[in-house]
């Protein structure tokens, strides 16, 4: 299931930077019981841009917007070119807590999210990438992981949905750009008479494609 993202419409004081890759994502803690807003102007403090944060998970299970996903963070030194950094609000480590069951489960919804869309990249926690206590000692690192990588049988209708459209413009793009085997002569020949532009060689066609192949194989000499 797509998660529910909340902008908080925060003001950054300069230029996001793409990221180009994404290899991971790092959870952190905010050893604080405070707001998105509060951290946002923490980190302006800091002489940065804004918050730090991709994403920052409440108590109550709301997900909040903090920098664009795509863009590069400010969480785990050395590694915010090319992870996504998520924090859950609360402090995990100085006092023995259990993370709220709403906040958990928006936090593996999130997770599974972001692995759909980047693959099925590594979950760390901020202290296996820095000498940190970060998560927190009471954070449920092993379980959380554990959840988010493993299969997500909630096939509701509008994700089976998602799927279908996923698979569809797959297909449809042909990332493939080699040809089957057998189709090779036949598909060059194709080229040549400039009834294809030789793109997506195993990808369906639509019909209007269909349609002016036709037509241009009926007035190939």
């Amino acid at each position: 299931m797509q998660p529910t993202i909340q902008n908080p419409n925060l003001r950054f004081s300069g230029s996001f930077t793409r990221r180009t890759q994404t290899r991971g994502i790092i959870l952190h803690h905010l050893a604080a019981d405070v707001s998105v807003q509060t951290v946002h102007s923490w980190h302006l403090q800091n002489g940065w841009i804004g918050i730090g944060y991709h994403f920052q998970i409440d108590q109550d299970g709301t997900i909040w917007q903090g920098r664009p996903m795509d863009t590069v963070g400010a969480h785990t030194q050395g590694h915010n070119h090319q992870t996504i950094g998520i924090a859950c609000r609360g402090d995990f480590h100085r006092v023995k807590t259990e993370m709220p069951q709403a906040q958990r489960e928006a936090l593996v919804n999130l997770l599974r999210h972001l692995r759909s869309i980047y693959g099925n990249i590594p979950i760390h926690g901020h202290r296996e990438k820095m000498a940190t206590a970060c998560p927190g000692q009471f954070f449920p690192l092993d379980e959380i992981r554990r959840q988010a990588e493993s299969e997500d049988t909630d096939m509701t209708e509008d994700r089976v949905r998602e799927l279908i459209r996923q698979t569809l413009a797959e297909t449809l793009s042909g990332k493939d750009t080699t040809p089957s085997p057998w189709a090779v002569p036949e598909w060059n020949k194709a080229i040549e008479a400039e009834i294809t532009d030789g793109t997506r060689p195993r990808g369906y066609i639509t019909r209007e494609e269909a349609a002016i192949m036709a037509f241009r194989a009926g007035n190939t000499k």
